[in-house]
């Protein structure tokens, strides 16, 4: 029993070193459902909000979790916030009809612009619903960060086809390589260009940081050693 006993907990403390050793990629909105970002915040009227591509914007999702949004390397790029709607001052694309948009302006001089989203606390996993302004197939790519902007592994996924059917837009989403605290969404459409938009974010909360894991794994390991030598002398 002993010998039992402290093969499991030495497994235990194998898979936590291993456990986030792969980016595991979903296109399953219902992958994270503990939070949302809802880019309305910044003003989805009938009318497109402009925000500045040069400072993050902060945002704050449904229970009060925050971070920032902005371009990767804008340049002169503005990027906007739509509403999903009918009329010619809403976004018309993909998403469910009244869904926040943050769309990321047009690609000046090939020039690649994708949009980070940041956590101030880090998160188990995060994805978004996406789509290009140019009608056809389409591949998008989410890369994952940790604290330090180190790169935590990416997921593309080539299934995306924008052709105004609301509420079919793709969904892409990535985890299993906690704590992230950053995610960029790339993508590139039918003219070769990153000119895309995402909708609501999808996140679950923080998860125990691989060391804190290994120090209960630890821990483990000593009380089986007590209750080993327990056994060697007959204590009960």
């Amino acid at each position: 029993m002993k010998r039992t006993i402290l093969f499991t907990l030495l497994c235990l403390m194998l898979g936590l070193g291993t456990a986030w050793a792969n980016i595991q990629g979903t296109t399953n909105p219902n992958a994270f459902t503990q939070d949302f970002i809802n880019w309305c915040q910044f003003g989805c009227s009938s009318t497109a909000s402009p925000l500045a591509s040069t400072t993050p914007r902060v945002w704050v999702s449904n229970d009060g979790a925050t971070g920032t949004i902005g371009l990767h390397n804008g340049g002169i790029q503005g990027f906007y916030t739509y509403q999903q709607g009918p009329t010619m001052f809403n976004y018309r694309g993909n998403f469910p009809s009244g869904m926040g948009v943050i769309y990321n302006g047009y690609q000046y001089g090939h020039q690649q612009a994708g949009i980070v989203v940041t956590f101030n606390s880090g998160v188990s996993g995060v994805g978004a619903y996406i789509d290009t302004t140019a009608f056809g197939p389409f591949s998008a790519t989410i890369t994952l960060f940790d604290q330090n902007n180190n790169p935590l592994g990416s997921f593309t996924t080539g299934n995306g086809v924008s052709n105004n059917n609301v509420g079919t837009a793709e969904f892409i989403g990535g985890y299993g390589v906690g704590p992230i605290f950053a995610a960029q969404f790339d993508v590139v459409d039918v003219n070769g260009i990153e000119d895309f938009a995402i909708g609501k974010v999808n996140f679950n909360s923080t998860i125990p940081e691989p060391n804190s894991l290994l120090l209960f794994g630890s821990a483990a390991l000593g009380v089986a050693g007590v209750i080993r030598r327990r056994f060697r002398r007959g204590v009960p």
